[in-house]
C-alpha cells in the first residue's frame, strides 16, 4: 500500500462499503491492513453528518477525498 493508506478514492470506497456492511472498526483495520489511528482518522474525514440504520455515523468516501484535496491544497499555499 501507499504510504498514505486512503490516497485513492477506491480505497476510500472500500472502506465505505465495509462501514455500511457494519464491520467493526477493529475488523476493517485488520482487513484493509490500516492501523486503527488512521482509520479513525479517515472516518472522521468523511462524516456526513447522517446516520446509517444503525446508528453509526455515515462516511462518505467522495466526500473523504474532496476534504483531502482541499487539505493539501491548504497545505501547499502555505508560506514559509
Amino acid at each position: 500500500m501507499a504510504s498514505y493508506a486512503f490516497a485513492t478514492l477506491q480505497a476510500r470506497q472500500k472502506l465505505q462499503e465495509l462501514w455500511e456492511q457494519g464491520m467493526a472498526v477493529e475488523d476493517m483495520s485488520t482487513a484493509l491492513e490500516v492501523p486503527l489511528s488512521t482509520l479513525y482518522t479517515e472516518l472522521r474525514r468523511g462524516r456526513s453528518g447522517d446516520r446509517l440504520p444503525d446508528q453509526r455515523l455515515q462516511y462518505d468516501a467522495s466526500l473523504a477525498q474532496l476534504r483531502m484535496q482541499q487539505e493539501l491544497e491548504r497545505r501547499g499555499k502555505q508560506s514559509r
